[in-house]
């Protein structure tokens, strides 16, 4: 309302501008004063810059079609006295005393011609809005507002050229400013528009909700719920927020982003890639509980989502967005006929942790634990294993060669080179 005020103000301004310019200036190559405009030659109605006045001359003009505004050779032609008129007569070089340029008001780069001069206050993206600025009562726009201003719904607002058609390069010509307003939707949503009851029958809202053609006078917000019933019928079971990154976990609400209204279902960020849902880009490693410490462990190569998952051949894979999440081991946690288990985040009996090895009880690691003392030497076998020979030179050249460091205090640490052949289902030895 603010914005609204102020242009208001600015196009009252100008009745002041022409009172306060009463005393002509003259000036070489200005034209005779030949406005007519229907009142004395040389002078306007009063409300000619009154937005509520009959004789304000923007409805002047729209009664025109526009053609002194844009028709250098009208005899009533803007241009022939004031200065940035969108056409200007031929041979005027400087306006006719006392006359206000076009750009005083209209600021914006595109001058007069701007999209705001007759749809919003502030720029293109505003919405409609009353042609009287703020008079009492304001003219009701619709739902203009709600589609072109950003909200939850839409980071960015629709463009104007969704539900109307592009105006051309001289902006005023054709079917843009005729009087006639049109309603042709952008080919990807293949809707249509009831002008009698303003009911728009378009795939924007159409996906099976409680308000599938909603009418353009309607005040009501909607909710996800009007559009498409949330979930939809048939949908994956667990929160929303599991696998769609702008919503809600019950489905009820939208952070604002930019996927959503976009022409597609998007999982996670919209990547089209695993790491989409839990990971980040190409990778596919969430960041929770032990994730990192199995993408990237010091003490092995990393291990294959396949150890802990089933990986599915597409995003629909039966089992892969059911809830809760399963986890079924494969890979090496399977080495030397192990038999694991996952029950409330502990892991059992899993070949990589030390079982089925004959000297040391298996480590059940809990998952939240972030420690790292389940991947500490020693925490899966002793050093030695009580099996092995006594010495403790692991990395003399006739054991395990170049595979294991040791420290200053002469602990055994996995070497870099040592990382492949650790934790890979065979006892490694250079004989």
């Amino acid at each position: 309302m603010r914005a609204r005020w102020t242009v208001a103000a600015a196009l009252a301004g100008c009745c002041a501008v022409l009172a306060a310019c009463s005393e002509a200036r003259e000036q070489a190559g200005s034209p005779a004063p030949t406005c007519d405009a229907g009142v004395a030659p040389g002078v306007h109605p009063a409300g000619i810059a009154d937005p509520a006045s009959d004789a304000f001359h923007g409805k002047l003009l729209r009664a025109r079609r526009w053609a002194p505004m844009l028709d250098a050779s009208d005899p009533e032609a803007c241009g022939r006295c004031h200065l940035g008129a969108p056409s200007t007569s031929p041979g005027v070089t400087l306006p006719a005393p006392g006359a206000t340029a076009c750009t005083d008001c209209h600021t914006e780069p595109q001058g007069a011609l701007a999209c705001s001069t007759c749809h919003g206050a502030a720029g293109p993206e505003k919405a409609p809005r009353s042609p009287c600025f703020a008079v009492t009562p304001p003219v009701l726009d619709g739902a203009h507002r709600a589609h072109v201003e950003p909200s939850a719904a839409s980071a960015t607002g629709l463009a104007c050229g969704t539900c109307h058609p592009t105006p051309g390069p001289g902006v005023i010509g054709g079917r843009h400013g005729d009087g006639v307003v049109e309603v042709t939707f952008a080919p990807a949503l293949s809707g249509t528009y009831d002008a009698t009851t303003g009911a728009c029958a378009v795939a924007c809202h159409d996906h099976g909700g409680s308000r599938p053609h909603p009418a353009w006078s309607e005040t009501a917000p909607m909710d996800c719920n009007g559009c498409h019933t949330s979930p939809p019928a048939g949908h994956f079971p667990g929160p929303c927020s599991s696998c769609h990154q702008e919503a809600s976990a019950t489905g009820t609400a939208l952070s604002g982003g930019p996927l959503h209204l976009n022409g597609h279902v998007d999982l996670g960020d919209g990547s089209g890639q695993c790491g989409a849902c839990h990971g980040q880009g190409a990778d596919p490693w969430p960041r929770t509980g032990a994730h990192p410490a199995h993408a990237h462990p010091t003490i092995a190569a990393p291990f294959a989502c396949s150890s802990c998952h089933v990986v599915p051949a597409d995003v629909l894979t039966p089992g892969h967005l059911d809830a809760p999440l399963q986890v079924t081991f494969g890979g090496h946690a399977l080495d030397r006929g192990a038999q694991p288990g996952y029950d409330a985040g502990t892991c059992s009996q899993v070949a990589c942790h030390g079982a089925v090895l004959t000297d040391v009880p298996a480590v059940a690691p809990v998952w939240t634990d972030t420690s790292g003392a389940a991947s500490a030497c020693g925490a899966c076998h002793p050093i030695p294993p009580t099996q092995h020979t006594p010495s403790t030179s692991c990395n003399r050249v006739t054991c395990h060669g170049g595979e294991i460091d040791l420290d200053q205090a002469g602990l055994p640490s996995i070497s870099p080179s040592g990382l492949a052949l650790h934790i890979n289902g065979v006892i490694d030895t250079v004989q």
